[in-house]
């Protein structure tokens, strides 16, 4: 028989941890414990210090002042080496691979002292050995002496998870692991997260661990306790069974989440708007092939598919960022052209990318610098000189109607929440007034409260008549965001669903287009597709 939570002896236990950055207080006498083999989860908004508190407890940075113990013993990690030699590895937001090496290299990485043969020589074999039996522990198919970079996002997440949740107990003499997660499914397909949770509770069975998530279900269906955390202090604490979305949406962002979440009333009838972006015969070997579609003005056309259908390419090829081996892309009021990211910023096109921070931030540079990265021609005079000010006024603007987290505008970017830095690049764009926006997983590592600031700002810019090319990996929010959506399979369009405010087509419908071939024309205008079990893919986890 199970014991019971509260009767479990505390494995780890913080007690009054306080941090300031500057002005700032980011943490403001923090206390918590951990049971031995428990999964605890922190939810807040971007911006509610959980990932200066996981910095704390992994040894990035020091507390200002409070204590922690670990296993009954002082803690006070120096840096992440220390929390490593104790059993406490972390799964950062950002992904922590060095993607041009090995799998097993990075799996091994910061724990491969015990490979060295007399001082100098490394034992590859005996590496290659020790990284397979973590993969195949963590039920992840890889090929561990495979460059890192040439796996999808989704699999690369799933080696760092396996690399902080595994390493430590199979390397090292660490009897109880503290596993610390920090948005570690925000990238997983659905066969890597079911792995993910299937490891969770194998951990589980001799360690603890530390789980943050903006999927509120995610949280309540994996954790034992669930804190709280608002403007740096702990607000609740609450049993997984005392507490439910709603009431966890209440105690983030101190209001209840809005019945119509996605302002799907908001929606445009955009059937006799002008076309305000036109794509023919676009290809690119490997990714995608002989794509086709229009956006009208004021409509929004969703790109959905699993991770290695090729919608993040073609957005990237339709942008110009990627330039595609064929095709043209036409804008609104000028001729098919290749798409040239430079030409179609300056003809009235933005792009968001999926990873903010290798293609949408450059961390250590201020936020009115990144803000401003891509209006050189509005920021500068006829000599070529910065207008500074200007720079600085238009970005306390964002700031404010965005509702962006940051002492001013001199802030570096790395000092603000991954929530706070997609504010930013989402600013950076809406600075330029655009007529068409690219917009790939505009939300990933976005709490609730923000998702709905930025849907807001999505229907504004609708009203405004902007076409918007919506690729995302959260089903609810294609559904609840788009006027039509494509459905991407191996680099081709497999079936397209209309997706008035009124009749939006069902999860089933999309997962059964993401997993199966075309068969005959659906109610949604889409092919109905043949699949013997399309559904074990659930959308709730993503909400």
């Amino acid at each position: 028989m199970t014991q019971p939570l509260l009767d479990r002896t505390p494995f780890f236990v913080a007690d009054g941890l306080s941090k300031r950055f500057g002005a700032t207080r980011v943490l403001d006498g923090v206390g918590f414990s951990i049971p031995e083999k428990s999964v605890v989860s922190f939810v807040g908004e971007n911006g509610a210090g959980k990932s200066t508190l996981f910095n704390i407890l992994s040894g990035v940075v020091e507390p200002d002042a409070g204590t922690m113990t670990l296993g009954g013993k002082p803690y006070r990690p120096r840096h992440y080496g220390d929390a490593i030699g104790v059993g406490v590895s972390r799964v950062f937001q950002e992904q922590a691979l060095v993607r041009n090496i090995p799998v097993y290299e990075n799996l091994l990485l910061g724990q491969d002292d015990g490979f060295y043969r007399a001082g100098q020589f490394v034992d590859r074999a005996a590496m290659i050995a020790a990284a397979q039996r973590i993969a195949d522990e963590a039920g992840i198919d890889v090929d561990v002496r495979r460059r890192t970079g040439s796996y999808d996002f989704s699999r690369r997440q799933s080696i760092e998870i396996a690399r902080a949740c595994l390493a430590p107990s199979i390397l090292g003499d660490i009897a109880q692991p503290l596993v610390l997660l920090d948005e570690p499914t925000s990238a997983l397909d659905q066969r890597d997260e079911d792995a993910f949770f299937r490891l969770v509770a194998k951990v589980r069975q001799r360690g603890s661990l530390i789980f943050v998530s903006h999927r509120l279900s995610e949280v309540l269906s994996v954790s034992d306790v669930i804190y709280v955390l608002k403007d740096g202090a702990l607000v609740a604490r609450l049993e997984a069974g005392e507490a439910d979305e709603r009431i966890l949406h209440s105690l983030m962002v101190g209001r209840e989440r809005v019945a119509d979440y996605y302002f799907e009333q908001r929606q445009k009838v955009t059937d006799a708007q002008p076309v305000a972006v036109e794509v023919a015969g676009l290809s690119s070997p490997g990714a995608y092939e002989d794509i086709s579609l229009s956006i009208r003005a004021g409509e929004i056309v969703g790109i959905g598919g699993l991770l290695d259908s090729g919608k993040s390419r073609l957005g990237k090829g339709i942008a110009g960022v990627e330039p595609p081996a064929t095709g043209t892309v036409a804008l609104v009021g000028q001729s098919p052209v290749h798409p040239e990211i430079g030409a179609f910023i300056r003809a009235g096109l933005g792009y968001v990318p999926a990873e903010r921070l290798v293609e949408g931030i450059i961390p250590s540079q201020k936020l009115s610098w990144n803000f401003s990265l891509a209006s050189a021609d509005l920021f500068s005079n006829r000599l070529g000189l910065w207008r500074c000010q200007a720079e600085v006024e238009a970005a306390s603007r964002f700031i404010g109607s965005l509702a962006i987290r940051s002492g001013s505008p001199n802030q570096p970017l790395s000092k603000l929440s991954g929530g706070n830095q997609q504010k930013v690049v989402l600013a950076r764009w809406l600075q330029r007034q655009p007529d068409v926006l690219v917009l790939d997983n505009p939300t990933r590592g976005v709490d609730a409260g923000a998702k709905e600031e930025i849907y807001r700002v999505i229907r504004d810019l609708t009203d405004r008549g902007v076409a918007i090319l919506l690729i995302t990996d959260e089903l609810l929010e294609l559904i609840g965001l788009s006027n039509r959506i494509l459905i991407l399979q191996r680099g081709r369009i497999a079936a397209e669903f209309a997706a008035p405010a009124d009749t939006k087509p069902s999860e089933r419908e999309l997962v059964a287009a993401m997993l199966s071939v075309p068969d005959e024309p659906g109610p949604h205008g889409a092919a109905a597709i043949s699949t013997s079990d399309p559904v074990q893919y659930s959308e709730s986890a993503h909400a």
